[in-house]
């Protein structure tokens, strides 16, 4: 059973910590707006209950893995412009 996709942010970041899984930022109340959910599968409906699909990465390092996908696809063909 998947969690519902309104609380799957709140599960994660109790889950894996209010840390970024790939620059190790350390977040708190104040600032923990910019840590956000990645689904490593890249299915944003794939949201197992005990967080395995998730990982918290802060907003820089979220752009920059989806950024380095896009790149990927494009050198190789796979995505147009």
């Amino acid at each position: 059973m998947s969690a519902p996709a309104s609380n799957y942010r709140e599960r994660s970041l109790a889950i894996h910590g209010l840390i970024c899984a790939k620059c190790a930022r350390e977040f708190d109340a104040s600032n923990r707006h910019l840590l956000t959910v990645h689904h490593k599968d890249g299915n944003d409906a794939n949201n197992p209950p005990d967080g395995s699909n998730w990982e918290n990465l802060c907003v820089y390092c979220h752009e920059a893995e989806h950024s380095r996908g896009r790149l990927g696809d494009y050198s190789t063909g796979r995505r147009k412009g």
